[in-house]
Protein backbone atom coordinates (compact mmCIF):
# COMPACT_ATOMS: atom_id res chain seq x y z
CA UNK A 1 0.00 0.00 0.00
CA UNK A 2 1.11 3.38 -0.91
CA UNK A 3 1.76 6.12 1.61
CA UNK A 4 1.50 9.68 0.25
CA UNK A 5 2.91 12.47 2.93
CA UNK A 6 3.44 15.11 0.09
CA UNK A 7 0.51 15.52 -2.04
CA UNK A 8 1.88 16.63 -5.43
CA UNK A 9 4.13 13.92 -5.77
CA UNK A 10 1.56 11.59 -7.85
CA UNK A 11 0.37 14.29 -9.71
CA UNK A 12 3.55 15.33 -11.09
CA UNK A 13 3.83 11.92 -12.75
CA UNK A 14 1.68 13.23 -15.52
CA UNK A 15 3.04 15.46 -18.33
CA UNK A 16 -0.79 16.31 -20.23
CA UNK A 17 -3.26 18.83 -18.14
CA UNK A 18 -5.42 17.66 -15.75
CA UNK A 19 -8.18 19.29 -13.91
CA UNK A 20 -9.90 19.10 -10.90
CA UNK A 21 -13.24 19.30 -10.88
CA UNK A 22 -15.16 21.14 -8.13
CA UNK A 23 -18.90 20.78 -7.30
CA UNK A 24 -20.10 23.19 -4.67
CA UNK A 25 -23.53 25.00 -3.77
CA UNK A 26 -22.08 28.05 -4.53
CA UNK A 27 -25.58 30.00 -5.66
CA UNK A 28 -28.66 29.67 -2.47
CA UNK A 29 -28.32 29.15 1.38
CA UNK A 30 -24.90 27.02 1.13
CA UNK A 31 -23.21 29.02 -0.82
CA UNK A 32 -20.86 30.74 2.28
CA UNK A 33 -19.60 27.41 3.42
CA UNK A 34 -19.09 26.33 -0.42
CA UNK A 35 -16.65 29.34 -1.50
CA UNK A 36 -15.05 28.70 2.06
CA UNK A 37 -15.09 25.14 0.62
CA UNK A 38 -13.52 26.64 -2.77
CA UNK A 39 -10.75 28.99 -0.87
CA UNK A 40 -9.06 26.29 1.01
CA UNK A 41 -9.49 23.94 -2.56
CA UNK A 42 -7.65 26.57 -4.38
CA UNK A 43 -5.11 27.45 -1.33
CA UNK A 44 -3.77 23.29 -1.44
CA UNK A 45 -3.51 23.49 -5.25
CA UNK A 46 -1.15 26.46 -4.67
CA UNK A 47 0.49 24.81 -1.61
CA UNK A 48 1.19 21.19 -3.03
CA UNK A 49 1.04 20.96 -6.30
CA UNK A 50 4.12 22.69 -8.76
CA UNK A 51 2.43 21.20 -11.80
CA UNK A 52 1.21 24.29 -13.95
CA UNK A 53 -0.69 21.82 -16.17
CA UNK A 54 -3.03 21.11 -13.47
CA UNK A 55 -6.06 23.31 -12.24
CA UNK A 56 -9.10 23.56 -10.55
CA UNK A 57 -12.57 23.59 -12.97
CA UNK A 58 -15.63 24.74 -10.87
CA UNK A 59 -19.49 23.71 -11.26
CA UNK A 60 -22.40 25.17 -9.26
CA UNK A 61 -24.63 22.18 -8.07
CA UNK A 62 -26.74 24.36 -6.25
CA UNK A 63 -27.53 21.12 -3.87
CA UNK A 64 -29.79 19.99 -6.26
CA UNK A 65 -30.55 17.05 -8.45
CA UNK A 66 -31.41 18.35 -11.19
CA UNK A 67 -29.23 21.78 -10.88
CA UNK A 68 -26.66 19.38 -10.51
CA UNK A 69 -26.65 17.35 -13.30
CA UNK A 70 -26.15 20.22 -15.36
CA UNK A 71 -22.83 20.77 -13.24
CA UNK A 72 -22.00 17.35 -14.15
CA UNK A 73 -22.61 17.92 -17.74
CA UNK A 74 -20.10 21.03 -17.25
CA UNK A 75 -17.34 19.41 -15.70
CA UNK A 76 -17.63 16.27 -17.88
CA UNK A 77 -17.41 18.67 -20.86
CA UNK A 78 -14.10 20.10 -19.11
CA UNK A 79 -12.68 16.58 -19.16
CA UNK A 80 -11.88 16.91 -15.71
CA UNK A 81 -9.94 13.39 -14.28
CA UNK A 82 -11.57 13.98 -10.81
CA UNK A 83 -14.50 15.56 -8.98
CA UNK A 84 -14.30 16.63 -5.87
CA UNK A 85 -16.62 18.93 -3.27
CA UNK A 86 -20.09 17.17 -3.24
CA UNK A 87 -20.92 18.66 0.18
CA UNK A 88 -24.51 17.54 -0.31
CA UNK A 89 -26.26 14.47 -1.01
CA UNK A 90 -28.76 15.37 -3.90
CA UNK A 91 -25.56 16.16 -6.08
CA UNK A 92 -23.63 13.46 -5.56
CA UNK A 93 -25.97 10.68 -7.77
CA UNK A 94 -25.94 13.25 -10.69
CA UNK A 95 -22.50 13.33 -11.10
CA UNK A 96 -22.29 9.58 -10.40
CA UNK A 97 -24.23 8.79 -12.88
CA UNK A 98 -22.98 11.18 -15.55
CA UNK A 99 -19.34 10.18 -15.09
CA UNK A 100 -20.38 6.58 -14.41
CA UNK A 101 -19.15 5.33 -18.62
CA UNK A 102 -15.94 7.38 -17.84
CA UNK A 103 -14.82 6.00 -15.10
CA UNK A 104 -14.08 9.23 -13.93
CA UNK A 105 -13.48 9.05 -9.68
CA UNK A 106 -15.51 11.22 -7.43
CA UNK A 107 -14.26 11.97 -3.81
CA UNK A 108 -17.46 12.78 -2.08
CA UNK A 109 -16.11 15.49 0.65
CA UNK A 110 -19.18 16.17 2.63
CA UNK A 111 -22.20 14.30 1.89
CA UNK A 112 -23.32 11.71 4.23
CA UNK A 113 -25.62 9.48 2.62
CA UNK A 114 -24.87 5.63 3.13
CA UNK A 115 -27.29 4.75 0.33
CA UNK A 116 -25.03 6.38 -2.10
CA UNK A 117 -22.01 3.90 -1.20
CA UNK A 118 -25.07 0.97 -1.63
CA UNK A 119 -26.15 2.18 -4.61
CA UNK A 120 -22.53 2.50 -6.16
CA UNK A 121 -21.98 -1.14 -5.96
CA UNK A 122 -25.05 -1.87 -7.24
CA UNK A 123 -25.13 0.51 -9.94
CA UNK A 124 -20.70 0.59 -11.03
CA UNK A 125 -20.48 4.00 -9.91
CA UNK A 126 -16.54 5.21 -8.93
CA UNK A 127 -17.49 6.77 -5.47
CA UNK A 128 -15.18 7.48 -2.55
CA UNK A 129 -16.32 9.30 0.52
CA UNK A 130 -14.29 10.83 2.33
CA UNK A 131 -16.85 12.52 4.94
CA UNK A 132 -18.41 10.33 7.99
CA UNK A 133 -21.38 8.10 7.11
CA UNK A 134 -24.64 8.75 8.51
CA UNK A 135 -24.58 6.20 11.66
CA UNK A 136 -20.78 7.17 12.23
CA UNK A 137 -21.95 9.88 15.02
CA UNK A 138 -24.14 7.39 16.53
CA UNK A 139 -21.72 4.13 16.30
CA UNK A 140 -19.13 6.78 18.23
CA UNK A 141 -21.48 7.58 20.79
CA UNK A 142 -21.79 4.07 21.67
CA UNK A 143 -18.61 3.22 21.59
CA UNK A 144 -17.83 5.70 24.28
CA UNK A 145 -20.72 5.94 26.27
CA UNK A 146 -21.64 1.84 26.60
CA UNK A 147 -17.47 2.36 28.10
CA UNK A 148 -18.46 5.08 30.27
CA UNK A 149 -21.91 4.36 31.16
CA UNK A 150 -20.77 0.49 31.98
CA UNK A 151 -22.92 0.48 35.04
CA UNK A 152 -24.45 3.72 34.83
CA UNK A 153 -28.12 4.08 34.85
CA UNK A 154 -28.32 6.76 31.92
CA UNK A 155 -31.77 8.44 30.11
CA UNK A 156 -32.18 9.29 26.20
CA UNK A 157 -33.64 12.28 25.35
CA UNK A 158 -34.62 13.72 22.16
CA UNK A 159 -35.90 17.01 20.77
CA UNK A 160 -38.59 15.12 18.24
CA UNK A 161 -36.90 16.65 15.24
CA UNK A 162 -35.44 14.15 12.31
CA UNK A 163 -32.06 14.72 13.73
CA UNK A 164 -32.88 14.59 17.18
CA UNK A 165 -35.14 11.02 17.04
CA UNK A 166 -32.71 9.62 14.14
CA UNK A 167 -29.37 9.60 16.81
CA UNK A 168 -31.17 9.06 19.58
CA UNK A 169 -32.75 6.13 18.46
CA UNK A 170 -29.69 5.33 16.29
CA UNK A 171 -27.79 4.96 19.75
CA UNK A 172 -30.10 3.48 21.75
CA UNK A 173 -30.25 0.39 19.94
CA UNK A 174 -26.64 0.10 19.76
CA UNK A 175 -26.85 0.10 23.54
CA UNK A 176 -29.62 -2.23 24.05
CA UNK A 177 -27.91 -4.88 21.49
CA UNK A 178 -24.64 -4.33 23.92
CA UNK A 179 -27.25 -4.99 27.24
CA UNK A 180 -26.99 -1.60 28.05
CA UNK A 181 -30.76 -0.23 27.50
CA UNK A 182 -31.48 3.17 29.22
CA UNK A 183 -33.40 3.20 32.58
CA UNK A 184 -35.26 6.67 31.27
CA UNK A 185 -36.27 7.66 27.87
CA UNK A 186 -38.34 11.06 27.22
CA UNK A 187 -38.27 13.57 24.46
CA UNK A 188 -38.77 17.92 24.92
CA UNK A 189 -40.47 20.48 23.19
CA UNK A 190 -37.24 22.43 21.34
CA UNK A 191 -37.01 26.22 21.54
CA UNK A 192 -38.19 26.71 24.65
CA UNK A 193 -36.97 29.21 27.15
CA UNK A 194 -36.85 26.79 29.93
CA UNK A 195 -36.69 22.70 30.16
CA UNK A 196 -37.69 22.55 34.01
CA UNK A 197 -40.02 19.85 33.35
CA UNK A 198 -37.61 17.64 31.55
CA UNK A 199 -34.90 18.50 34.47
CA UNK A 200 -37.43 17.49 36.88
CA UNK A 201 -38.19 14.19 35.13
CA UNK A 202 -34.82 13.19 34.77
CA UNK A 203 -34.16 14.18 38.07
CA UNK A 204 -37.22 11.65 39.65
CA UNK A 205 -35.92 9.00 37.21
CA UNK A 206 -32.93 8.71 39.59
CA UNK A 207 -30.39 8.66 36.56
CA UNK A 208 -26.96 9.50 36.68
CA UNK A 209 -26.08 10.66 32.88
CA UNK A 210 -28.33 11.56 29.65
CA UNK A 211 -27.84 11.76 26.40
CA UNK A 212 -29.65 15.08 24.86
CA UNK A 213 -29.95 14.31 20.85
CA UNK A 214 -30.89 17.74 20.13
CA UNK A 215 -29.11 21.22 18.92
CA UNK A 216 -27.36 23.49 20.62
CA UNK A 217 -29.83 25.82 21.99
CA UNK A 218 -32.01 23.40 23.32
CA UNK A 219 -28.92 21.32 25.23
CA UNK A 220 -27.17 24.50 26.38
CA UNK A 221 -30.78 25.58 28.14
CA UNK A 222 -31.14 22.08 29.80
CA UNK A 223 -27.51 22.28 31.00
CA UNK A 224 -27.90 25.51 32.49
CA UNK A 225 -31.35 24.24 33.96
CA UNK A 226 -29.64 21.05 35.54
CA UNK A 227 -27.10 23.34 37.12
CA UNK A 228 -30.06 25.67 37.92
CA UNK A 229 -32.17 23.30 40.01
CA UNK A 230 -29.43 21.14 41.66
CA UNK A 231 -29.16 18.12 38.79
CA UNK A 232 -26.05 15.99 39.42
CA UNK A 233 -26.46 13.75 36.36
CA UNK A 234 -23.53 14.06 33.68
CA UNK A 235 -25.33 15.31 30.51
CA UNK A 236 -23.64 14.68 26.56
CA UNK A 237 -24.63 15.67 23.52
CA UNK A 238 -23.82 14.62 19.67
CA UNK A 239 -22.28 16.67 16.38
CA UNK A 240 -24.82 18.98 16.29
CA UNK A 241 -22.85 20.73 19.45
CA UNK A 242 -19.93 21.36 17.73
CA UNK A 243 -21.46 24.63 16.85
CA UNK A 244 -22.29 25.70 20.52
CA UNK A 245 -19.47 28.35 20.85
CA UNK A 246 -21.12 30.40 18.06
CA UNK A 247 -23.91 31.32 20.46
CA UNK A 248 -24.76 34.32 22.05
CA UNK A 249 -24.95 33.14 25.32
CA UNK A 250 -21.95 30.84 24.66
CA UNK A 251 -19.45 32.59 27.63
CA UNK A 252 -22.47 32.14 29.80
CA UNK A 253 -22.18 28.22 29.55
CA UNK A 254 -20.94 26.34 32.43
CA UNK A 255 -17.89 24.16 31.96
CA UNK A 256 -18.58 20.10 32.41
CA UNK A 257 -21.10 19.61 29.15
CA UNK A 258 -19.68 16.28 27.19
CA UNK A 259 -20.26 16.13 23.52
CA UNK A 260 -18.97 13.56 20.94
CA UNK A 261 -17.49 15.11 18.28
CA UNK A 262 -15.08 15.09 15.12
CA UNK A 263 -11.20 15.89 15.83
CA UNK A 264 -10.90 19.19 15.77
CA UNK A 265 -7.77 19.78 12.87
CA UNK A 266 -6.75 22.81 14.04
CA UNK A 267 -5.51 20.73 17.36
CA UNK A 268 -2.67 18.96 15.36
CA UNK A 269 0.75 20.63 14.66
CA UNK A 270 -0.42 20.44 10.35
CA UNK A 271 -3.40 21.79 11.16
CA UNK A 272 -2.55 24.48 13.56
CA UNK A 273 -0.05 25.51 10.91
CA UNK A 274 -2.29 26.07 7.98
CA UNK A 275 -4.60 27.85 10.20
CA UNK A 276 -2.23 30.53 10.46
CA UNK A 277 -1.57 30.02 6.34
CA UNK A 278 -5.49 30.56 5.62
CA UNK A 279 -5.20 33.90 8.24
CA UNK A 280 -2.60 34.96 6.63
CA UNK A 281 -4.27 34.28 3.43
CA UNK A 282 -7.20 36.08 4.51
CA UNK A 283 -9.37 33.03 4.52
CA UNK A 284 -11.48 31.94 7.81
CA UNK A 285 -9.98 28.81 9.04
CA UNK A 286 -13.63 26.95 9.33
CA UNK A 287 -14.74 23.92 8.81
CA UNK A 288 -15.16 23.88 5.06
CA UNK A 289 -12.10 25.31 4.44
CA UNK A 290 -10.52 22.48 5.89
CA UNK A 291 -12.66 20.20 4.13
CA UNK A 292 -11.57 21.75 0.79
CA UNK A 293 -8.00 21.74 1.57
CA UNK A 294 -7.96 17.98 1.99
CA UNK A 295 -10.05 17.16 -0.81
CA UNK A 296 -7.92 18.75 -3.47
CA UNK A 297 -4.39 17.13 -1.15
CA UNK A 298 -6.04 13.67 -1.79
CA UNK A 299 -7.18 14.38 -5.22
CA UNK A 300 -3.72 15.81 -6.33
CA UNK A 301 -2.38 12.74 -4.22
CA UNK A 302 -4.33 10.23 -6.71
CA UNK A 303 -3.89 11.80 -9.86
CA UNK A 304 -2.71 9.61 -12.47
CA UNK A 305 -2.37 9.09 -16.41
CA UNK A 306 -5.88 7.39 -16.30
CA UNK A 307 -9.26 7.18 -14.98
CA UNK A 308 -8.37 3.36 -13.77
CA UNK A 309 -4.98 4.57 -12.10
CA UNK A 310 -6.57 7.16 -10.45
CA UNK A 311 -9.02 4.91 -9.24
CA UNK A 312 -6.15 2.40 -8.19
CA UNK A 313 -4.42 4.51 -5.96
CA UNK A 314 -7.85 6.00 -4.03
CA UNK A 315 -8.21 2.14 -3.46
CA UNK A 316 -4.47 1.59 -2.46
CA UNK A 317 -3.12 4.81 -1.19
CA UNK A 318 -2.76 6.15 3.04
CA UNK A 319 -3.63 9.67 2.91
CA UNK A 320 -1.54 11.51 4.85
CA UNK A 321 -3.59 15.07 5.07
CA UNK A 322 -3.90 18.06 7.78
CA UNK A 323 -6.55 17.30 8.95
CA UNK A 324 -5.61 13.21 9.50
CA UNK A 325 -5.29 10.03 8.11
CA UNK A 326 -7.48 8.60 4.85
CA UNK A 327 -7.64 5.70 3.67
CA UNK A 328 -10.70 3.82 1.80
CA UNK A 329 -12.51 0.35 1.60
CA UNK A 330 -13.69 -1.74 -0.61
CA UNK A 331 -16.88 -0.01 -0.33
CA UNK A 332 -15.45 2.81 -1.27
CA UNK A 333 -16.01 4.58 2.66
CA UNK A 334 -13.41 6.17 4.58
CA UNK A 335 -11.79 3.45 6.94
CA UNK A 336 -12.14 4.88 10.77
CA UNK A 337 -13.73 6.92 12.84
CA UNK A 338 -12.37 10.53 14.27
CA UNK A 339 -15.16 10.93 16.68
CA UNK A 340 -14.05 11.71 20.56
CA UNK A 341 -15.68 12.71 23.44
CA UNK A 342 -14.87 16.35 24.56
CA UNK A 343 -15.86 18.42 27.56
CA UNK A 344 -17.06 22.49 27.48
CA UNK A 345 -14.11 24.17 29.40
CA UNK A 346 -13.32 28.04 29.47
CA UNK A 347 -15.65 28.81 26.36
CA UNK A 348 -14.92 25.67 24.03
CA UNK A 349 -14.69 22.11 23.71
CA UNK A 350 -11.72 20.22 24.37
CA UNK A 351 -11.20 16.79 23.85
CA UNK A 352 -11.56 14.83 27.19
CA UNK A 353 -8.00 13.25 27.46
CA UNK A 354 -6.79 17.36 27.29
CA UNK A 355 -8.72 18.27 30.07
CA UNK A 356 -7.58 15.90 32.41
CA UNK A 357 -10.87 13.79 32.52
Amino acid sequence: MFIAGSAGAAAQMVDTPLKIGLSLPLSGNAGPLARQFEKGARKALEDLSTDKNIEIVIADDGCDEEIAGLAAQDLRAARVSIVTGLVCNAAVRAHAQEFQDDGVPILIAGARSERLLKDAEKEGWHLWRMAPGDDDAAQAAHRIFSQRWRTTPWAIIDDGTVYGRTLGDALRALMEESGQPPQFADNFRPAQSTQAGLIRRLRQSGVSAAFIAAGPEDVSTIWSNRNEFGGNFEIAGGEALGSLNWLDAAGDIEDGLLAVLRSDPRRNEKGRKLALAFADAKIEPDEYAFMGYTAVQIALAALRRTPEETRAALDDTVFNTVTGIYAFGPDGARRGNDYALHVWRGGKFVPVGEAGE
